[in-house]
């Protein structure tokens, strides 16, 4: 059996205007655009919460790894390397909105 390709290494993306957000699939990529927010710029003018809060007022299954991912997008690193504390404010600010 082929052993699999490896994926490349993460980097940084550009923080300009209508730069991919990392993280985001295709789901949630559509979810964003049919609440307005369709690159880095908008999600920073918006901010994560109240993005997250967009998307659930929508009707979408929004669960918290979605706002992981948008924060985790701002700071350019996988979701999965979001810190702890970090996920705890935003849980925090979360239940403030």
């Amino acid at each position: 059996m082929p052993a699999k390709p490896r994926r490349q290494p993460h980097s940084p993306r550009s923080a300009g205007a209508g730069a991919p957000l990392l993280n985001l699939g295709p789901t949630s990529s559509k979810w964003l655009a049919a609440v307005g927010i369709h690159d880095r710029r908008d999600l920073e003018a918006v901010g994560v919460i109240n993005a997250y809060n967009l998307c659930k007022a929508h009707g979408y299954n929004v669960s918290l790894n979605l706002l992981w991912a948008l924060q985790a997008a701002l700071m350019d690193i996988p979701w999965t390397q979001l810190p702890a504390d970090i996920k705890d404010q935003l849980r925090q600010r979360l239940e403030q909105s």
